[in-house]
């Protein structure tokens, strides 16, 4: 390659010299990620992703020695070939780090850290000076003829495969998970399925879709006839399950909302007890970002066909790009996860925890929309990038049809779970809990294939629970119950005290008659023309009884709506107007949260997370 040395060809060697750069640079990339990696990743894997994030960098640094050395051709003409190049490489290294360190930078400036963030985004300015001066030597070296036995061409691949290979070793050496609790201690197991309706669950009756393996976790345990969610949206949801705070507590009010590290999840407590802690997700509305992984030695988000591809900072890039400039719905990897590979994945995770106790967070998202079957009649994501699509009765009986197939779809993978506690023969010291964050509009209130609005479709979710060692087995609860109580009937289980603060209970005290009380439930949600939505779930004294009521609040419409859900399970008979007095009980229990609530806040989503969750169905453009 010595016509490289020519000056007219001064600008194309930049770039084969700034590709060594790049491949050691993505190799740091690698070291960097594995050693912070929680994904469950073996050896192979590791070395594959790693030689990617080297790839990767070298890309970058080709394209930044491009630019690099047409301007060094341009400004250096004089100048010896020496300091010429080496003018290139400390140009392409301060470009390569900036595209590394920078990003860096602003998220330590997000977090309110100002000298460290402009320490940090002046690092590239020292490393382009060390390249410059090490460089220079060397090409000064090469320049009087004193070649070097081995070129830059083969050293930097073969540093950057040493690091590769490090990275690997670190990343499949970690333990990912603590050995402090004792063998023998019981486990949990939360399985949470997206968007599934409770009334697409056999085991509470009529169905659509058949659920065996749901139904036979409920006949070995508790099936809860009136659970619901504070709020229909997958973050905020997860959320409350995770910190047993309703979202007007935890502040993540979106599904483009964050938790704040000042609050304590489930899996932080687990931790703190030595129980290896396992999260496998199968949807973009639960990336990390959200911050439910505090706590988890495991937070398994990442759905590229290449395990790892999404902690490349390039990839991530590179998928930014095509949420502008694509069609994010035409590339379902990016956005989302099988519930085949969640359950394999979780499945070897397990397998590995040996007899150590451990806690595991497994969500399925099947029943979310899209709705897809290799048969199939309707293309539901080619819908869903028409926010204006008019459905059909074909088309909505189709539909309605394939999210059962779903339902059925993900039920499959419940029951894979299951036996896989059977083959371990865990079953026995292994408490299941089985929920759904909301239910789903299948038509109902003519809203059409998504959750926003506080109705029964979206707020009534299945809720199953499983505790061996205590005689419940095959019972029924009638009472209301909160997703807030998920975290408290988990942490009671192993006998630790419950979060403080906390809005949830142990549910145990149901069926083993401790508790006989419905749960009211504070609601909030989005409305589908925009705006927020404040309500109350509970129970009110009839002269015939006891009866479940709901009140709404709709600021931005200026109205309000109250329903007698035992006789009007489905919302038709709107009696605000009829009774006064109970529409100011609702209106006094929600004006603290109205008043706290700034709504334009709680419906901020970044441009990014917009396309995302469009494609992925949550939401359409009008109505945000």
């Amino acid at each position: 390659m010595s016509f490289l040395r020519r000056p007219s060809l001064r600008w194309l060697r930049s770039v084969v010299l700034g590709a060594g750069l790049g491949w050691i640079a993505g190799a740091f990339e690698a070291v960097n990620i594995a050693a912070k990696l929680r994904l469950n990743l073996d050896f192979g894997q590791l070395v594959a992703a790693g030689a990617v994030a080297s790839a990767c960098g070298a890309l970058v640094a080709m394209g930044a020695g491009l630019v690099v050395g047409l301007v060094v051709q341009l400004s250096l003409r004089r100048y010896l070939d020496s300091v010429a190049y080496a003018a290139c490489m400390a140009g392409t290294g301060f470009l390569l780090a900036s595209f590394y360190l920078w990003p860096v930078a602003l998220e330590i400036y997000a977090q309110g850290r100002l000298p460290a963030a402009l320490a940090m985004a002046a690092c590239p300015i020292g490393i382009a000076g060390v390249i410059w001066f090490n460089a220079g030597y060397w090409l000064r070296k090469e320049e009087i003829g004193l070649d070097r036995r081995v070129g830059w061409t083969l050293i930097a691949p073969a540093m950057a495969a040493g690091l590769v290979l490090l990275a690997a070793w670190i990343g499949a050496g970690k333990p990912m998970g603590s050995g402090k609790a004792l063998e023998g201690d019981p486990n949990i197991l939360i399985i949470t399925v997206d968007t599934l309706r409770r009334d697409h669950v056999s085991a509470y009756g009529d169905s659509p879709a058949q659920t065996p393996n749901i139904d036979r976790l409920a006949d070995s345990g508790v099936l809860f006839l009136d659970a619901v969610t504070p709020t229909p949206e997958t973050a905020p949801a997860h959320a409350s399950m995770m910190t047993s705070l309703h979202p007007l507590r935890h502040k993540v009010l979106s599904n483009g909302g964050r938790l704040l590290n000042g609050h304590t999840t489930l899996a932080e407590r687990l931790s703190d007890e030595g129980y290896a802690t396992g999260a496998f997700l199968s949807s973009y509305a639960l990336r990390r970002q959200v911050g439910l992984d505090q706590g988890f030695d495991v937070y398994d988000d990442d759905y590229a066909p290449l395990r790892g591809l999404g902690q490349i900072q390039l990839a991530r890039w590179g998928m930014r790009l095509l949420m502008f400039v694509g069609e994010p719905h035409r590339v379902p990897w990016m956005l989302e996860r099988s519930g085949d590979r969640t359950t394999a994945i979780a499945g070897d995770w397990i397998r590995a925890r040996g007899e150590r106790p451990w806690f595991a967070w497994i969500h399925l998202f099947e029943p979310h929309a899209p709705y897809e079957a290799p048969d199939a009649t309707v293309d539901h994501r080619a819908l869903l990038s028409d926010p204006g699509h008019d459905y059909t009765e074909a088309e909505v009986a189709e539909l309605r049809r394939l999210y059962a197939e779903e339902v059925e779809r993900a039920d499959a993978y419940v029951g894979r779970i299951l036996d896989l506690l059977d083959e371990l023969d865990l079953t026995d010291r292994t408490m299941v809990l089985l929920t759904a964050d909301h239910g789903e509009q299948l038509g109902e209130h003519d809203l059409y294939f998504h959750h926003l609005g506080l109705w029964e479709e979206a707020v009534r979710v299945p809720l199953v629970l499983r505790v061996p060692g205590k005689r419940i087995r095959d019972t029924v609860i009638p009472q209301q119950v909160r997703l807030m109580d998920v975290a408290p009937t988990a942490l009671a289980y192993i006998k630790l005290d419950p979060f403080e603060p906390s809005e949830g209970v142990d549910l145990t005290g149901f069926p083993l008659g401790l508790r006989k009380k419905s749960l009211a439930c504070d609601l909030f949600g989005h409305a589908p023309a925009g705006g927020c939505l404040f309500g109350l779930r509970t129970e009110a004294e009839q002269d015939d009884g006891v009866t479940r009521v709901k009140y709404i609040a709709d600021p931005a419409a200026s109205r309000e709506l109250l329903f007698d859900l035992t006789a009007d399970p489905e919302e038709r008979t709107d009696l605000s107007q009829k009774q006064p007095e109970a529409v100011t009980v609702g209106r006094t229990r929600v004006a603290p949260m109205r008043a706290a609530t700034p709504c334009d806040e709680a419906l901020s989503i970044g441009p990014v997370d917009l396309q995302m969750l469009q494609a992925l169905g949550y939401m359409q453009a009008e109505e945000l």
